[in-house]
């Protein structure tokens, strides 16, 4: 079962108050398949969709819809009957005669927890919703084919206080989020907890691994770095004792020399702490200048 599936499962087993229930069903029926006098219906591939979107319609108003399953396996529900679907309209304020279909916000009663506009948000969502697995990619979208009812979703979601973009794919219109913490709050005020605790732990562990990996390729490009200095201070010293031997250097040169070649693999600081009396890192880096040097006026002569 894909994550999508799962949350859908688990947002159509949420028990809702009366208003709530009628509010959700409204955002199925008029984010569904079609919402008019000619047609009412829903096709989806989730049977708990499927099973919720029946129970609605029945619950409400008493009317009893037809389930019909294709070849590809989904389940279409309709109002087969003129009739039916006249009172459906009704029930929820519309006629069947507007020339443009927009969300009847009658539907969702004013709580001061916006209680209406979740059960709304997650009625849309079971019907053209989908939401990526967070272990792969954080992704939330709501596929609309009407451009006003987008715009009514979007403005009801921003009243939520919900972040979203909408963009114009395949002459569908598309609400969407990548962001994780918006997929969140999306997935927590629909109602599906246990999903929002996977969204949040997942984050948690990516964001814990992410830190891990910072924190390896730091350490990586640094160690990098120091075998390229330290490879760099050896072939140095081996330029210098082509033309003067370590007896020839002072002592604080022939002791940095000697150090060096014996431990090629260890960085300024210990390098050091090894010399006598020990030296901060600033006064080994200026000694290996002063090598350098020498070694820069023996190749000039």
């Amino acid at each position: 079962m894909s994550f999508s599936a799962e949350v859908k499962k688990e947002l159509t087993q949420n028990i809702s108050s009366a208003c709530c229930y009628k509010a959700e069903a409204f955002g199925m029926l008029l984010y569904g398949r079609a919402f008019s006098l000619t047609e009412i219906s829903l096709m989806t591939e989730f049977r708990d969709v499927a099973d919720r979107y029946y129970s609605c319609i029945r619950d409400l108003t008493g009317i009893t819809p037809t389930v019909e399953e294709t070849k590809a396996g989904n389940k279409k529900i309709s109002i087969p009957n003129k009739a039916d679907r006249i009172k459906i309209l009704e029930y929820f304020g519309y006629t069947g005669k507007e020339l443009s279909l927009r969300v009847n916000l009658s539907n969702l009663e004013q709580t001061n927890d916006d209680c209406c506009s979740r059960a709304f948000l997650r009625g849309a969502f079971l019907v053209c919703g989908s939401v990526t697995d967070p272990e792969k990619d954080y992704h939330i979208e709501f596929n609309v084919t009407k451009a006003k009812l987008c715009d009514d979703l979007m403005q009801i979601i921003g009243d939520m206080g919900l972040k979203a973009k909408k963009i114009i794919r395949n002459n569908n219109y598309v609400i969407y989020s990548k962001d994780a913490e918006s997929i969140e709050d999306f997935i927590g005020n629909m109602g599906a907890n246990n999903a929002f605790m996977h969204i949040m732990q997942t984050r948690a562990m990516k964001d814990i691994k992410n830190q891990i990996n910072r924190r390896s390729n730091f350490e990586s490009a640094n160690m990098s770095r120091s075998i390229e200095a330290s490879l760099k201070q050896v072939a140095i010293i081996e330029e210098v004792l082509e033309k003067i031997s370590l007896n020839d250097m002072t002592k604080d040169l022939s002791e940095l020399c000697s150090l060096r070649l014996e431990n090629p693999d260890i960085s300024l600081d210990e390098i050091g702490k090894l010399m006598n009396p020990p030296l901060s890192r600033s006064a080994v880096s200026r000694r290996f200048k002063k090598l350098e040097k020498i070694a820069g006026e023996l190749k000039s002569k």
